[in-house]
């Protein structure tokens, strides 16, 4: 069983070396963000059950660490702020990575109100542009039901954003896309 879950890990590099590209948007973060998720994964087989999404299992070790390391940054910069008082009151440089960390963390509790699988299928969906049809042959269910499902997901992504953080979400025109969705920053903005 142990060799089997290695082979399948291995499997799934490939995949996870994108997503952490999708998260990191740094070449040397992601690859230290694929080399911490595949430490984690194999140090922790044991806990991975047998017959479940191993995709998505990988996938929630390599977000939860991302997160982890944003906030560790972020407190690190905090922590550089405040030694840093003496600057202009007026100063409003710094005020366009303020909204990005604000609307960044708010996505981030709207996205950590969907389920699991609601987010696994988001992810699959939108991060790994997968093809509806290979999602419908996976979830053994109709190309319409997956289009039904990930459009009622974004739309309750939307809701929670909106109802309870009260961030309204940029509504653009979507682009006509062959059967595929669009890359998680364009769909889930």
């Amino acid at each position: 069983m142990r060799s089997e879950f290695v082979d399948a890990v291995e499997q799934m590099i490939p995949t996870l070396r994108r997503f952490a590209h999708s998260l990191a948007r740094n070449a040397a973060d992601a690859d230290d963000l694929l080399q911490d998720t595949l430490e984690r994964a194999l140090a922790r087989a044991h806990q991975f059950e047998a017959g479940t999404n191993l995709k998505a299992w990988l996938f929630t070790i390599m977000r939860n660490r991302f997160y982890t390391e944003c906030r560790r940054r972020q407190r690190v910069r905090d922590h550089a702020d405040e030694r840093r008082l003496g600057a202009a009151d007026g100063d409003d440089s710094a005020l366009g990575g303020q909204i990005a960390r604000v609307e960044s963390r708010e996505f981030a509790w709207a996205f950590s109100q969907l389920s699991a699988e609601e987010r696994s299928l988001l992810i699959m969906a939108t991060v790994e542009e997968t093809p509806y049809e290979t999602i419908a042959r996976l979830l053994e269910v109709e190309i319409g039901t997956v289009k039904s499902r990930v459009s009622r997901v974004r739309a309750k992504l939307r809701r929670i954003q909106e109802e309870d953080r009260g961030v309204a979400l940029a509504r653009r025109p979507r682009p006509a896309t062959a059967g595929r969705m669009l890359p998680a920053a364009a769909a889930l903005s």
